[in-house]
């Protein structure tokens, strides 16, 4: 195969679309399955109701729009998303008390229960 890229640490699942990268081939998997285990985790908990912190990279919001999608399509809730700085000696204190308070205002984002409707 003319021009065919192997990738040993290449994870985002943009990279899996056969159209756009007809030629890549990567020896380590998606990270499709890696969202995919940690919604199969949430379920084994009984967990309807959960919040997501993610990281401001591409890494970071590829994964949480993966994870996003399986859980809504697991009808599982989510109570809080926040999208954390990429570089923490950029943001203040007052960043991370804010979306500690998101957290806290959201107790029951933790509680299992049999059926919850997303707000």
């Amino acid at each position: 195969m003319a021009g065919t890229r192997v990738s040993f640490f290449s994870t985002s699942p943009e990279l899996s679309n056969k159209q756009r990268f007809e030629y890549f081939l990567r020896t380590v998997p998606s990270d499709t399955n890696q969202a995919d285990a940690m919604v199969q985790i949430i379920q084994r908990l009984n967990w309807t109701y959960v919040s997501i912190l993610y990281e401001e990279s591409n890494y970071g919001i590829q994964a949480f729009t993966v994870i996003e999608e399986l859980l809504k399509k697991n009808e599982i809730c989510i109570a809080v998303k926040e999208r954390l700085t990429k570089d923490s000696g950029v943001a203040g204190d007052s960043y991370y008390d804010n979306i500690v308070q998101k957290l806290m205002s959201k107790p029951s984002a933790r509680e299992i229960s049999s059926r919850r409707v997303c707000e």
